[in-house]
């Protein structure tokens, strides 16, 4: 096999890798959460997870010609540690961390990686989420509130982004009570006061009407075009990493720096994404 099928063959796998199984890519919300609140500011947890990505990307070229067959592992850990990388930037910026199998922070993030890392609000299915507008709508006053913004923003020309992120709120709000994952969440960013409010608000509510679903291609978290924009992104340094994986000590320098330069990339695109958040000002304004 000459060393460009096997690039290609490598390219082929990082597609298929973001395609088939993103759900797998991202881990446990709640684990990067809890560790980036061990920091106080967002620059010392990028600085943190940069340095382990560095040092992974080492390893992956340490045993120069064997490294074909590691990257497209390397790959998948990329991508885990640019989910692990978003999400504690969110936590720390008091965000809301949706990740559930019908919505995804990580999906709107990549979204706007893929996209040169703009700030485009109308390329994404929702905008970021405050934690405290998330507690807010859980109790009797905020879901009623959120009820009266649904009802007017669906009945007038409303940006759709912003109509989306309404209805996100609603489907979120209403599935609380028996989300275990997300209980814990509020309860670690919010502290437990917060949580235990907004959690017994929710208990026994039986919404009037159910949220609308805000849909994506085929139900699936990651469509065919974005992991294919993804794929062309990361696999873009594909050749560069593979030939330099036969220098011994080149190598994995270069890798190392192609993984943390990739993950710094990813973590200035989670802080945009996590700076423009819907606010409960926001949701005062529609009703």
């Amino acid at each position: 096999m000459t060393k460009l099928e096997t690039i290609m063959g490598i390219q082929e796998q990082i597609a298929e890798a973001i395609t088939s199984a993103f759900d797998e890519l991202g881990g446990d919300p709640n684990s990067a959460v809890q560790a980036a609140l061990r920091h106080n500011r967002v620059d010392d947890w990028v600085q943190q997870e940069t340095a382990k990505i560095a040092v992974a990307g080492g390893v992956e070229m340490a045993v120069p010609g064997l490294h074909a067959l590691t990257i497209p592992a390397g790959i998948t850990f990329l991508l885990h540690k640019m989910a692990t990388i978003s999400w504690g930037i969110g936590a720390l910026k008091g965000a809301y961390i949706v990740e559930t199998a019908q919505y995804s922070d990580l999906r709107n993030i990549l979204t706007l990686w893929a996209n040169s890392s703009y700030y485009t609000p109308h390329v994404m299915d929702y905008v970021a989420i405050k934690m405290d507008l998330f507690a807010y709508v859980c109790t009797v006053e905020g879901y009623q509130k959120l009820e009266v913004a649904i009802a007017n923003t669906d009945a007038k020309d409303i940006d759709n982004v912003i109509v989306n992120t309404l209805h996100v709120l609603k489907s979120l709000a209403d599935e609380l009570a028996e989300d275990e994952r997300a209980k814990l969440m509020v309860n670690t960013i919010a502290g437990e006061d917060v949580a235990h409010r907004a959690i017994a608000a929710s208990e026994g509510r039986l919404p009037q009407q159910p949220a609308r679903i805000v849909s994506t291609e085929k139900s699936r978290r990651i469509s065919t075009r974005l992991a294919t924009k993804l794929a062309s992104s990361i696999g873009a340094r594909v050749p560069a990493r593979f030939l330099m994986g036969f220098i011994p000590l080149a190598g994995p320098i270069v890798n190392g720096f192609f993984n943390a330069q990739t993950l710094g990339e990813m973590a200035e695109t989670a802080k945009k994404y996590y700076d423009h958040p819907f606010t409960i000002k926001q949701l005062d304004d529609l009703t």
